[in-house]
């Protein structure tokens, strides 16, 4: 987005992310990151793992058939695959949380609301353009802090 994003001080600046479903394992998450092609995005400012609020993620996609789990560059590429129910785990500071997909909504680029925090609870969003391959619109799939 083109909001400009906090850059935040932490002893942690780095985390990993899985989902099975996409055979993804210990993807690296920079916070307040800006290169997408070396790892996956945490938006600054935005909740942090664990935490009361709704941290968000970004990450590219390209076409499918060039998908790679371990290639940044595409590993968002399948997320549209994703189900409601589906899980993604997350290792920040050496926890472990599962988070369960609760919502999945296409927006347009310029639609800014991911960014909102909402504090009752943990809240993840993972974004990526689709429909894979395109800039057109973003996928926003939005999952909750679930107990391991």
């Amino acid at each position: 987005p083109a909001k400009p994003q906090k850059h935040i001080s932490s002893d942690v600046n780095t985390y990993t992310i899985s989902i099975p479903k996409l055979k993804i394992a210990d993807a690296l998450v920079t916070i307040s990151g800006d290169d997408l092609d070396d790892t996956l995005v945490h938006y600054g400012g935005t909740g942090l793992p664990g935490q009361y609020g709704s941290g968000v993620i970004f990450g590219h996609s390209t076409l499918p058939q060039f998908y790679s789990p371990t290639n940044y560059k595409s590993i968002f590429s399948l997320l549209p695959t994703l189900k409601i129910g589906d899980d993604i785990f997350v290792t920040f500071d050496g926890v472990d949380y599962r988070y369960t997909i609760y919502e999945m909504v296409v927006k347009d680029p310029t639609d800014l609301s991911v960014l909102a925090q909402q504090f009752d609870d943990s809240y993840l969003s993972l974004v990526t353009c689709v429909p894979p391959g395109t800039t057109w619109k973003r996928l926003h799939v939005i999952a909750k802090l679930n107990t391991l």
